[in-house]
């Protein structure tokens, strides 16, 4: 794939589909990382950047109410339309890259990326993350981790290393925390996380995996028969009565912007 930013051109309809949202726990924890930092006045305007099908950004919306102004960052043309077509009026989204946002500076409350962070520049994005929050606002990382400890886990992230090309499964192993604090005006870095279960069919799990640019990957490399054949036998080895049972942990990174910080760059 020549342009990383259409990587799901084709695939964005199974991604709305089949890919699952976040615990509330953890939604209710960056709820009130954001609004702890912003004061009475509250929220004014929510960034969710690489927001793809807008799962995350629609979180936003229910989490924070009508009041904030609530903006998706997305470069992939299918992903952005098939957020936008699910949408009210309520979300806007904007066709930007995340190194590059052409919102005002310190007008941001919270910037965030959710499953996206690994296609980013990362160093370039947390300035520009800098740049965008206001006082006080906040910066998450928030993802949806395979299990790796699970034997069920290590047979699908064995079947993309042998197939898709430069897959490796710690692909998303960063110090998120050693990151932000090196980033200039962001403090108060802190991590959460939440092991879950999410409960699927086999039909679900396959469109939850045929969502995948990595799994896109391994049928350009060696066919969409051989792909769902290793992806069946998978759940038949694993949930042999068709209830597949798939372990995430859920992890959220936060930083603070400083509120001593001077505005802008």
């Amino acid at each position: 794939m020549s342009d990383r930013t259409q990587a799901f051109a084709g695939l964005a309809e199974n991604y709305r589909a089949h890919r699952p949202g976040y615990p509330d726990e953890i939604l209710t924890t960056l709820r009130d990382h954001v609004l702890d930092g912003v004061g009475p006045d509250g929220a004014r305007l929510l960034v969710d950047v690489g927001s793809g099908t807008g799962i995350s950004t629609r979180a936003l919306r229910s989490l924070f109410g009508t009041g904030p102004r609530v903006i998706g960052v997305e470069p992939g043309d299918d992903m952005r339309a098939a957020a936008a077509a699910a949408e009210g009026g309520e979300v806007e989204y904007l066709n930007a890259r995340a190194e590059e946002i052409p919102l005002p500076d310190a007008s941001a409350s919270l910037v965030l990326t959710a499953q996206a962070l690994h296609w980013f520049d990362r160093p370039a994005f947390y300035t520009e993350a800098a740049r965008l929050l206001e006082r006080g606002g906040s910066l998450a990382v928030l993802a949806n981790d395979r299990d790796l400890d699970s034997p069920f886990i290590d047979d699908h992230e064995s079947l993309l290393e042998r197939h898709s090309p430069g897959y490796d499964r710690h692909y998303r192993s960063y110090d998120l925390v050693g990151e932000f604090s090196a980033v200039q005006g962001l403090t108060s870095v802190v991590e959460h996380t939440r092991s879950w279960v999410r409960e699927l069919t086999p039909e679900g799990y396959l469109g939850m995996a045929m969502s995948s640019s990595r799994v896109a990957a391994a049928v350009r490399a060696v066919g969409e028969e051989r792909v769902r054949s290793e992806l069946e036998s998978i759940v038949e080895r694993h949930f042999p009565d068709g209830r597949v049972l798939m372990p995430y942990v859920t992890r959220l990174v936060l930083a603070r912007r400083d509120r001593g910080a001077a505005d802008g760059r």
